[in-house]
């Protein structure tokens, strides 16, 4: 596998997440840090999802339909075939599939990610080592949170300092 790391503007789209378990519940951890615009459909939908405002729940069974629109879909549900199925209809609908926890039948995947006002630092592994990318992540996160590494405005830039201090 081989994915181009890419920084994509959702600003004006709908996320949405097939699935209504602990799967979505940890897909809406992730893209709540850059968006409030999520959608989740499932036949059965966890109370913690429901309790998030900003999530759209649409309570009902998976059509190919429902990737009408969606730039972005994370297959999040218990049923591999499903998830398979999802995938193949989003080829055909031109959007974007993600099938949680199987890079090898992923459009993109999601890298580790530490964000800091505007600055975001994404970790990504190609899908292989996940455990590898979020260690990264949370080596970044520390340099960062004990002002080891820093951005500064000047007039004309912004910088990078490390301070070995």
């Amino acid at each position: 596998m081989n994915f181009l790391p890419i920084n994509i503007n959702i600003e004006d789209e709908t996320i949405l997440i097939i699935g209504g378990g602990k799967l979505a519940i940890h897909k809406i951890e992730s893209l709540e840090k850059f968006t409030r615009k999520i959608k989740v459909l499932a036949n059965e939908v966890a109370n913690e999802i429901r309790e998030r405002e900003f999530v759209e729940v649409v309570q009902k069974s998976y059509s190919s339909d429902d990737l009408n629109g969606h730039l972005l879909v994370y297959a999040a549900t218990n049923n591999h075939e499903l998830n398979k199925q999802i995938r193949e209809d989003g080829r055909k609908s031109r959007c974007l599939v993600n099938v949680v926890d199987k890079p090898y039948e992923c459009d993109f995947v999601s890298p580790a990610v530490f964000k800091q006002d505007n600055i975001t630092v994404a970790v990504g592994s190609n899908g292989e080592n996940v455990f590898a990318a979020i260690h990264w992540r949370n080596q970044i996160r520390d340099l960062a949170g004990k002002g080891l590494i820093r951005t500064s405005k000047t007039k004309d830039e912004y910088r990078v300092e490390f301070n070995s201090d």
